[in-house]
């Protein structure tokens, strides 16, 4: 399979897992779990607040990779029409 098509159907892929009613709910109880822990965290503790920092910023690099899986099949996608034009 090329490396382009394979892109695209992983963008279809990551963009289903994004606009998945479930996947969403998770995400949003996830973040919202740890952002109340951090707001019920004792003042003084560093390594907690630290630690809960950290699981937020995993959380958001998730999203983050699968958005930017998502973006890179549409642009193999629009690539790929484009060529079509070009070519066909």
């Amino acid at each position: 399979m090329d490396k382009q098509l394979t892109e695209i159907k992983r963008g279809e892929r990551a963009a289903e897992v994004l606009s998945n009613e479930l996947y969403k709910e998770s995400i949003e109880k996830v973040r919202d779990g740890i952002i109340k822990s951090m707001s019920q965290s004792a003042l003084g503790d560093a390594e907690t607040h630290n630690r809960l920092v950290i699981a937020l910023q995993l959380l958001a690099q998730i999203e983050k990779q699968l958005t930017d899986v998502m973006t890179t099949g549409k642009l193999a996608a629009m690539s790929t029409t484009d060529k079509r034009k070009l070519f066909g």
